[in-house]
């Protein structure tokens, strides 16, 4: 196994296991909370999913991005940084009534307060983040997600049992960043600026307004059902949709961290090597997509026992909305690597204009379709991810050279290995007794689908059986005598 494929295959293992915890987290919040404590707090949280991107403003893209970092560049990002995350909070914490008053919500303004403190400790901790992850330090993120996940999961508990309610996990994120930030500043091991400068401010403020926007889009993106829903029905509507998202976003929530910590960094080395980037594009996405798809198929058909198991039957209204959303987010995720790959490339705004598009359909749809139900907005949803797919394309061909017909036939080959996968789920689950536990049909349904996913990959010839195969040998391979 390569050195890349161990870091990988160590990433993986650690992003997971704070997945588990998190997940696990997520269930005893589900049940400590109610509804409407989570959805006053998604609420609060969408202003500072937005804050984050103004914040960053492509700094820490530009540390992952730049062939060589000098104590100039880092003293000149951070510089930058201290002025975005502090202005950032202040405006969230001057505007908070003002967001209140938008959701009707009077509890949402100390929440975002607390978030909004947040903000002046980020700098601090965000430019040593990016630099383990330049470096693809995989021990020492490691050992700063373990510090980080076991504070905020205490913290969350301690907090709720204690009868926060919608403050809960304003304080632990609060609480979090801290811990985080001087985690990170140790395990990097060396000196960094304390002192901000300026001398290249033009090249980092050039490069980072493209991921600016394209971030602000994306978060946008992302906000859009706490700020409609929240608009237009209740917290408790925003709650379930919430619990409905992360459902849906379970399978990529497990790659994800992985294929983040990665792929800027590799793609910027390939690109700077003048190597294949539209073919490593490619490859990876077909990667990703194996898995992503067929699980989204797989909780498309389960979602009614698998929101029953995990978060009982006060939040069973959210089922409905999920297999539009595995819909979405289906085709959301052919294009995960996208901002990345671009980014590596030196192209950071050539996503605006999809982007943009992405989000305009999305809320026509919506506006046009919305009939205070979850699932028709889950429609709204899935509706404008699929017509907003060509323009994604377009924008890979122009940017990257990537030929349609290749990503086609890529794309085609994964959706047909979904589509399988969701077929025999369905089928099963229509066979299995009525009244079956919901723990009993998802072990035998997914167990199923798994042995599936290993033959139908293999017969599709598709780049994961390859993987799939190399790491059976690699678990098979006897050890070598001892000299």
């Amino acid at each position: 196994m390569s050195s890349v494929r161990q870091k990988v295959a160590l990433q993986f293992i650690v992003s997971n296991l704070a997945l588990v915890a998190n997940f696990v987290l997520t269930i005893v919040l589900a049940r400590l909370l109610s509804p409407q404590d989570i959805g006053i707090f998604s609420m609060s949280a969408v202003l500072m999913a937005v804050a984050h991107v103004f914040r960053d403003f492509g700094v820490t893209s530009f540390i992952k991005r730049e062939k060589e970092l000098t104590p100039d560049s880092l003293s000149s990002a951070l510089g930058v940084l201290l002025i975005t995350s502090w202005s950032v909070a202040a405006l969230m914490f001057l505007s908070a009534p003002y967001w209140a008053h938008f959701f009707h919500e009077a509890r949402v303004v100390p929440v975002v307060q607390v978030l909004a403190l947040g903000f002046v400790f980020i700098p601090f901790g965000a430019i040593p983040m990016a630099i383990i992850s330049r470096e693809m330090d995989v021990k020492k993120s490691a050992t700063i997600g373990a510090v980080a996940t076991v504070v905020y999961f205490g913290a969350s508990v301690g907090l709720a049992l204690a009868g926060f309610g919608p403050m809960t996990m304003a304080w632990a994120n609060l609480i979090n960043i801290i811990v985080t930030g001087a985690m990170a500043r140790w395990a990097l091991g060396r000196s960094l600026p304390w002192i901000p400068g300026f001398s290249q401010l033009k090249g980092i403020v050039h490069f980072g307004l493209g991921n600016l926007l394209t971030a602000l889009l994306k978060a946008a993106d992302n906000a859009l059902p706490d700020i409609l829903l929240g608009r237009w029905m209740t917290p408790t509507a925003v709650g379930l949709f919430s619990r409905a998202n992360s459902t849906v976003n379970m399978v990529s929530t497990a790659l994800l961290p992985t294929v983040n910590y990665f792929a800027l960094p590799y793609m910027a080395k390939v690109h700077h090597a003048n190597g294949p980037v539209a073919g490593e594009y490619l490859r990876a996405t077909s990667l990703i997509n194996s898995l992503i798809l067929p699980a989204l198929a797989a909780i498309a058909v389960l979602a009614h026992d698998i929101v029953s198991l995990l978060y009982g039957s006060t939040w069973l209204q959210a089922a409905p909305a999920i297999p539009w959303l595995c819909l979405a987010y289906a085709v959301s995720s052919l294009f995960t690597l996208s901002t990345p790959a671009l980014t590596g490339v030196g192209k950071p705004y050539a996503s605006i204009g999809p982007t943009a598009f992405l989000v305009f359909v999305k809320i026509a749809f919506a506006w046009w379709l919305m009939d205070g139900t979850l699932r028709t907005f889950a429609v709204a949803i899935a509706l404008g991810q699929l017509l907003s797919a060509p323009a994604m394309v377009l924008m890979l061909y122009r940017h990257l050279g990537l030929p349609v017909l290749a990503w086609l036939k890529n794309t085609l080959s994964v959706f047909a290995l979904a589509a399988s996968i969701g077929t025999l789920c369905w089928i099963i689950r229509i066979l299995l007794p009525d009244g079956w536990p919901s723990i009993l049909t998802i072990a035998v349904t997914g167990s199923a689908a798994v042995i599936a996913f290993v033959f139908v990959s293999r017969a599709l010839s598709l780049p994961i059986s390859h993987e799939l195969q190399r790491l059976f040998k690699q678990l098979h391979k006897k050890p070598s005598p001892p000299m």
